[in-house]
């Protein structure tokens, strides 16, 4: 019980420290959606999903030939015109066959992750390189202005709205912050 009285003054103690600096909020979610690279990045990568998707289609196409032409197969080594012989020659090509498209299935899906992988990665890469740059537009306005600590207001339950600096880090980042404005109207 001791132990509990003791962190909860140590918190007590840290929390009016914070109060007593210069602390501002930014909303991180907003910063990253209206950063002047984001359409840029969106075009990049809608530009690698169509690439990835055509390769993808490509090789559906091709396995699809696969499957249609083990149909065809399986059809012929049912034909009840075959002899014993030739139905069993049927069935053993058909057989083979089968193992190719299984083989072809299980490549296309590999492809299938691949891509999922690579465009996740550039989505990641992208969204890093984002967040880096707001990072030091942030640190900017804060050195600027003598602000001790700067938090992502989307992670907080509560904050007073005049600690928002949002539309102040926009502004360094040469975007209007009304643009964000017109979002917020239309959104509701």
């Amino acid at each position: 019980m001791k132990k509990a009285g003791i962190a909860l003054a140590v918190v007590v103690a840290a929390m009016m420290g914070i109060a007593q600096e210069k602390t501002a909020v930014v909303n991180m979610i907003d910063l990253v959606r209206y950063h002047p690279s984001r359409e840029r990045d969106r075009k990049l990568m809608e530009s690698m999903e169509k690439e990835l998707q055509e390769k993808l289609d490509k090789r559906r196409e091709r396995f699809e030939q696969l499957r249609d032409d083990l149909v065809k197969l399986e059809k012929e080594a049912r034909n009840p015109a075959l002899g014993e012989r030739a139905r069993n020659d049927a069935e053993t090509k058909a057989l083979k066959h089968r193992e190719v498209v299984v083989e072809a299935d299980r490549d296309l899906q590999k492809e299938y992750q691949g891509f999922q992988r690579q465009l996740a990665d550039q989505d990641t890469r992208l969204l890093r390189e984002v967040t880096s740059d707001i990072r030091k537009y942030v640190t900017e306005y804060a050195k600027e202005n003598k602000i001790t600590l700067v938090m992502d207001g989307t992670t907080l339950a509560y904050f007073d709205p005049k600690l928002d600096v949002t539309d102040d880090v926009l502004k360094l980042m040469k975007v209007d912050p009304k643009v964000r404005k017109a979002a917020e109207a239309e959104a509701k």
